[in-house]
């Protein structure tokens, strides 16, 4: 029982951290009790050993933190940024696995209000392919002994290692446009819009990713409406979101992003959201340049195009009324030359009988 508490706590952590891709040097993923790193990235050449710490911090203010480390492998979650733990300990250990390399303590206790570094070591062999290597570091409440397994604080940290060379790059773009991210919540709903009733506030854009290592894609998105007004969005992947192996990944770039600063248990770091673009009613194409490519290799482009109609109920409305307004002149016009035709074969007709 003590176990499965864990586990839903280490779940409801990934998908707070990973969601939002935050890079680690930028802010914490936080729980209750406990403040972490979401991600670590490395670049580790065959036969280097790195070693580096993980910070943790102790929120809690009246108890110590135990906690059991865990290295685990986890994969994608259909097309989104939340992966999927491999708790069971005899699953199978995936291609691109980390866990051979990378050695982390069994436990650790952060004191009240406490920070503490915990040393991790990652050492990658002799004769080690290029490629892309990922495991996650699960901290669970409660040493090996049991502990206070009571408290709401476990956590996730994912680890990434490239390891240079010569690899296999290869992202295909899938779909393309005005993209509803809530509606995209719904199990039978991809998100994409071509016919927009509300102001798209994101473009996204599907990549499958059938190379060896994981890719993040950068580069720009343009807006053309019929009229020709232009929208940029020039970074496609504020995130740095990564596309795992064997992944189709659904990206998400606002089409207008308002920073600002925000203050999260005393540590300060940058927030953005999406907020109204202010577009035009009427037809948009939508164009996409994305560059991908990991160090010692060619940078790869993706390019595609698509198109959507922006039609807010004002904008119809308006339409209506000037239809209405067209109709009803076209049909004064016609009643009036009708009228006309009338008298003229009236008169002809008068004309004729006096001759």
């Amino acid at each position: 029982m003590k176990q499965i508490k864990s586990f839903v706590l280490v779940a409801f952590a990934i998908v707070t951290s990973f969601m939002f891709s935050v890079p680690a040097d930028i802010v914490s993923a936080q729980s209750a009790s406990l403040s972490i790193a979401p991600r670590k990235d490395y670049v580790t050449d065959p036969g280097e050993t790195i070693k580096d710490t993980l910070l943790i911090r102790n929120l809690d203010e009246t108890d110590d933190l135990e906690l059991t480390l865990r290295v685990v492998d986890f994969t994608y979650t259909e097309d989104g940024g939340t992966p999927k733990l491999f708790l069971d300990p005899d699953a199978a250990q995936t291609t691109w696995s980390l866990k051979p390399f990378l050695k982390v303590p069994n436990s650790v206790k952060v004191p009240v209000k406490g920070t503490k570094s915990v040393p991790i070591t990652l050492s990658v062999p002799e004769g080690q392919g290029a490629g892309s290597f990922y495991s996650a570091i699960i901290y669970s409440t409660g040493a090996p002994g049991g502990g206070n397994v009571g408290l709401s604080a476990s956590g996730v940290t994912l680890v990434f290692s490239q390891v240079p060379g010569k690899v296999n790059e290869n992202l295909q773009l899938k779909k393309l446009g005005a993209y509803d991210a809530i509606a995209a919540l719904a199990d039978d709903d991809d998100g994409y819009r071509f016919l927009n009733f509300l102001e798209p506030l994101n473009i996204g854009y599907t990549l499958k990713n059938s190379g060896n290592v994981v890719e993040a894609p950068v580069g720009t998105i343009k807006l053309q409406h019929m009229f020709g007004q232009e929208t940029s969005i020039t970074n496609i992947n504020p995130t740095k979101s990564l596309a795992l192996i064997g992944q189709t990944r659904t990206f998400t770039a606002c089409i207008k992003l308002k920073s600002q600063e925000v203050d999260f248990s005393g540590e300060k770091s940058e927030a953005t959201n999406c907020v109204p673009p202010g577009l035009w009613p009427g037809h948009y194409n939508v164009s996409i340049e994305a560059y991908y490519g990991q160090n010692g290799n060619n940078t790869q482009e993706v390019i595609g195009t698509a198109s959507f109609w922006y039609l807010p109920p004002w904008f119809l409305f308006l339409i209506a009324v000037l239809l209405l307004i067209i109709a009803f002149y076209v049909w004064k016009i016609k009643r009036s030359l009708d009228r006309r035709k009338r008298r003229a074969g009236v008169k002809f007709n008068k004309s004729r009988g006096r001759k």
